[in-house]
């Protein structure tokens, strides 16, 4: 009887990690281990510097450069790298159904060269790239050192501070795009100042509990042996 319950939780856990037609999606992670991507700067037609060692753990890392002469203190958050599927990024493996495939998480490692500590900005938007969905990361990073930034993305995330008069639902059940920038600082806004920004190892990750119960599978797994 012991034998059958672990095979059927086993089975169940199995349908659950790979019943969805988009459960790649928490299995995506860009390296940039061999290019940029097709992931671009600024704007869509901003391309990006490919740098094949130096990153956190001496990999490979992508670069964005933005002057601040035409930006402003406290408004609309500086892009400095974005992802689309009209462009192919990373072969559109982290576009879909975010909430089907339990995406709840997603990190990055992140440097900058500016005089001022960031808060990093996340924008995630349909595939028309509107509406989208913003958020703010909750701790800001220093200059000329790598960090991992990290954000929640769970439809109970504090981090989200605007749908731009959609939803939640409506954003993230189909994501075509995605943009990371940062609140530009008020006492650089508007200078002529050249930002260097890097960034590698994105990834979306499932929730906890996904997680957990895929580890009951190798449990039940050695159970079966013993």
């Amino acid at each position: 009887m012991r034998t059958i319950l672990y095979l059927s939780i086993a089975t169940s856990i199995a349908f659950v990690a790979t019943g969805s037609a988009h459960a790649g999606i928490t299995d995506f992670n860009e390296s940039f281990s061999t290019g940029t991507a097709n992931w671009r700067g600024a704007s869509s037609a901003t391309l990006l510097n490919w740098n094949a060692a130096g990153g956190p753990s001496g990999e490979a890392y992508v670069s964005s450069l933005l002057n601040l002469s035409s930006t402003s203190g406290g408004g609309f958050p500086a892009t400095v790298f974005r992802a689309s599927a009209s462009l192919g990024s990373s072969g559109n493996a982290f576009a879909g159904n975010w909430i089907a495939a339990g995406a709840t998480e997603l990190s990055f490692a992140f440097r900058h060269d500016l005089a001022e500590a960031l808060t990093i900005t996340l924008r995630v938007a349909t595939p028309q790239n509107f509406p989208g969905a913003a958020a703010f990361a909750s701790v800001t990073v220093a200059p000329n050192v790598w960090s991992v930034v990290t954000f929640d993305v769970s439809a109970t995330s504090t981090q989200w501070v605007s749908f731009e008069g959609s939803n939640y639902a409506t954003v993230l059940s189909n994501v075509g795009a995605m943009q990371l920038g940062f609140v530009v600082p008020n006492a650089l806004a508007g200078q002529n100042i050249d930002g260097h920004f890097d960034m590698t190892d994105f990834s979306i990750v499932p929730a906890p509990g996904a997680i957990a119960l895929l580890g009951l599978v190798g449990i039940a797994a050695r159970r079966r042996r013993n």
